[in-house]
């Protein structure tokens, strides 16, 4: 028998209270670090609160899979969705969702755009981007709202030119985005059964137009290669294709925007880091992992146990969840010296931020591309950064980003 814990680490609004649920965190480690969870709101599963337990169970990816269910959905949601036949094994089949060796299959589509050459390609477009945004900062006369303003825009600008979109149907990626990731947000959310549906809808509509238009005339962007991807020989289905852009297209860039405000809220949390960065600008090559590390965009993400096992020390039985949330684990006092300090250099940095094993993220070396080209550029141009109004997180248990951050700076 389960014995469920008392100890909520899954209510969206706990996550716009990052040292209340730090500090549940922090209990669940040491007390529970693998504990069964039966809230009202979710089906239930077995809460994974501490680092090596969670890379154990995302480097058996034969033992546990992805399907059925990949990340956490009230069951309100969940419902209304099947009863209209939008549930998710019926309605997406992204790389995420995938296992072997389907995963491994459609990942090497585009693997190739996203390894050291291909992003050293991209890196004179991700540094001029950077730069414009920077001059929008310097535009408006060093106010802004650094998570509306600028984190919610590079990596978004950068990934519509790299799949070859066009920029001026940004806002409307950035609203459909916010509504599939963030979908618990009372700010964000449409409808709380619908759970980002609509938007869902919508955007596989855009994204299909462009799918027929790169099928009938391919170009050399991203989407043209996954448009007319091929696995095993054949092209791939519709569904699978427009999955692919899906991804593509959102977690793409929300978890890059996730971490770029994150950071920029810990450099003024923490201005010896600040201070030390502005001195040595060389840091940033290991220090966008601490970024990632610190943020931890991604929340969470489920697995299912084919068989019974055992997880730190816990019984765990076939078809049971597990959920593994990185947020903690990214924290874990075992494994990270003062764990909520931002240490530029950090190393070694065997953070979680980009998941392990056979899903780590495709996207890791153009995420960190990113931050360093925005973030050296912001420091080399500005001389002062402070907080200008009261930073506020988006209410979610699976992306986590500032929906807000006011900020001052004294450019050079």
């Amino acid at each position: 028998m389960h014995t469920p814990t008392s100890i909520d680490i899954i209510t969206p609004a706990l996550y716009a209270n990052p040292a209340e649920l730090h500090a549940r965190y922090a209990t669940l480690r040491r007390d529970s670090p693998v504990v069964w969870v039966d809230h009202p709101a979710y089906r239930p599963f077995w809460a994974v609160t501490r680092h090596a337990d969670i890379v154990e169970i995302s480097q058996n990816n034969e033992l546990f899979i992805n399907a059925p269910r990949l990340t956490l959905i009230p069951k309100t949601a969940e419902a209304h969705q099947a009863s209209i036949g939008m549930g998710r094994e019926k309605s997406v089949r992204t790389i995420i969702d995938m296992d072997e060796p389907d995963h491994r299959k459609y990942r090497t589509v585009t693997q190739n755009w996203f390894l050291g050459r291909g992003v050293a390609k991209l890196a004179p477009r991700i540094e001029v981007i950077a730069k414009r945004y920077v001059d929008l900062i310097a535009e408006k006369g060093g106010t802004c709202d650094f998570a509306r303003d600028i984190a919610n825009w590079v990596p978004l600008t950068v990934i519509m030119g790299i799949l070859g979109l066009p920029e001026e149907d940004a806002p409307f990626i950035l609203k459909s985005t916010q509504a599939l990731l963030a979908a618990s947000d009372p700010d964000l959310q449409r409808d709380q059964n619908l759970y980002g549906t609509a938007e869902f809808q919508q955007l596989f509509a855009y994204l299909n137009d462009f799918v027929q238009r790169w099928r009938k005339e391919p170009t050399d962007d991203l989407g043209s290669v996954i448009a007319n991807g091929l696995v095993d020989g054949a092209p791939m289905g519709l569904l699978e294709t427009l999955s692919y852009l899906l991804i593509a297209s959102t977690a793409g860039h929300e978890t890059t925007s996730s971490a770029m405000g994150g950071g920029m809220l810990a450099l003024i949390e923490q201005p010896a880091a600040l201070a030390t960065l502005r001195a040595d600008p060389s840091l940033w090559e290991t220090t966008a992992d601490e970024v990632v590390r610190f943020v931890s965009p991604v929340r969470h993400f489920l697995r299912t146990a084919v068989k019974d096992t055992v997880v730190g020390g816990v019984q765990v039985r076939a078809g049971e969840a597990v959920c593994m949330f990185y947020l903690s684990a990214n924290r874990d006092e075992t494994v990270f010296d003062a764990p909520f300090e931002f240490r530029p250099g950090r190393t070694p940095n065997r953070h979680l931020g980009f998941g392990t094993g056979a899903h780590y993220c495709l996207g890791r070396l153009l995420a960190l591309a990113e931050l360093r080209a925005l973030f050296r550029e912001l420091l080399a141009r500005t001389s002062a950064i402070q907080l200008d109004g009261e930073p506020q997180w988006t209410e979610s248990n699976f992306v986590g980003a500032l929906k807000s951050l006011p900020v001052r700076v004294r450019m050079n």
